[in-house]
């Protein structure tokens, strides 16, 4: 069963493509040594998207208790932080400058705490951007990112959808 819902957006130029971020939360299991972001986080989750990104060329970020909203190239040292309500706050400023560019943010979700969907609410909210969360569970629905980037990058409706 797909779980998909659009939680907040506004209407947009109709008349040009949409410029979409993929972003989801960071892992706990970390490479030693600093590297990029997509490639210090051990998960098959955060490849398979960052595949994906590459395939429909839209930007991919790591949502990072950490670092905040960081580019998959990036390149990031390792640590040991959760996201919290607290975190959300002290990076929300700079997760909000990097995405107010975006028309759009698709946010896999996942298994993740529910701070991290919190944290990209509160931001996209304020930005008055869309906002599209799906996946449940270790790796639960990532095989739709690609038919719902494609879906999102021509549509223009208004209003609350969940699917």
């Amino acid at each position: 069963m797909k779980q998909c819902s659009i939680l907040y957006y506004t209407v947009q130029d109709s008349e040009r493509k949409r410029n979409i971020a993929l972003i989801t939360a960071c892992g706990g299991r970390k490479s030693k040594t600093k590297t990029k972001a997509y490639l210090l986080y051990t998960s098959a989750r955060i490849r398979h998207l960052y595949k994906q990104s590459k395939t429909l060329g839209v930007d991919f970020y790591i949502l990072s208790a950490k670092y905040g909203l960081v580019h998959c190239e990036e390149e990031i040292e390792p640590y040991d932080e959760i996201m919290s309500k607290e975190k959300c706050k002290e990076l929300k400023k700079e997760v909000m400058e990097k995405l107010k560019n975006f028309d759009s943010v698709v946010f896999y979700k996942g298994g993740a705490r529910r701070e991290y969907l919190e944290c990209l609410e509160e931001c996209c909210k304020e930005l008055g951007i869309e906002l599209l969360s799906f996946g449940f569970g270790q790796m639960g629905g990532i095989r739709e990112v690609g038919s719902i980037i494609i879906s999102r990058q021509g549509s223009q409706q208004g209003g609350h959808k969940q699917r």
